[in-house]
């Protein structure tokens, strides 16, 4: 049996489970041939990874890094394409500008629901990607099933493809390893909703805090324009 890159049963649920199916055939990628690549290039490969070519060799762009399209602030409707570095840290974690998300934490913790704020953000960040993880572990659960002789096919990190040959048996395994992992995650994914219930923080108190920030803003804004 050939293995792709020397590549674990780990690593292979690994991979699809992140969004990269093994099972998708693909002709040649002309992404993949970087030997006329210009200083400064940027490209796309088969799988949605941005890429450019910088001093000889191509390095993979930072989604952060990506241009920020119709981005704005939760709160204040600041347009983050003109926020500053810290509005760049914050954006990406809450949604919110630097500013807005300071005067959000103080406004929870006049409430005295900060500490629960803290743990229904990471519960909710959890739930997020175990959905996610679920989704893709019964798309790959469906295909190998409706397709037990298909080659495994896996891609690299740079685009390019490899396939395993004689691999019926290790279809079964990858099979077996998926159908626990989907049993863990569905467990997991009620635990998480059971710690989500017991936590004194909801949406209404969301909007309340934000209504507080609000309020704050416009009361500055109405400040100023007296001064004037």
């Amino acid at each position: 049996m050939k293995r792709a890159t020397g590549k674990s049963n780990l690593d292979i649920v690994k991979d699809y489970v992140e969004g990269n199916r093994p099972f998708i055939q693909v002709g040649y990628d002309p992404n993949l041939n970087n030997s006329k690549r210009k200083e400064g290039e940027e490209w796309e490969d088969g799988q949605g990874n941005k890429w450019v070519w910088k001093n000889g060799s191509k390095r993979k762009v930072s989604k952060l890094g990506q241009i920020k399209i119709d981005q704005r602030c939760s709160i204040c409707d600041a347009d983050m394409k003109f926020g500053n570095y810290l509005d760049d840290k914050f954006y990406p974690k809450t949604g919110k500008c630097y500013d807005c998300t300071i005067s959000f934490d103080s406004k929870l913790k006049v409430l005295g629901v900060y500490a629960d704020y803290e743990r229904y953000k990471i519960y909710n960040s959890m739930l997020s990607e175990m959905k996610d993880f679920k989704k893709n572990i019964t798309d790959s659960i469906e295909y190998l099933e409706k397709n037990p002789e298909e080659k495994l096919q896996f891609f690299n990190d740079d685009g390019s493809q490899e396939f395993w040959t004689d691999d019926t048996t290790q279809i079964q395994k990858v099979l077996s390893d998926l159908k626990e992992d989907l049993k863990n995650v569905e467990e997991n994914i009620a635990k998480a909703n059971e710690e989500l219930g017991k936590l004194n923080y909801n949406s209404e108190i969301e909007t309340k805090a934000k209504q507080m920030v609000l309020d704050k803003l416009n009361q500055w804004v109405h400040q100023r324009h007296l001064k004037k």
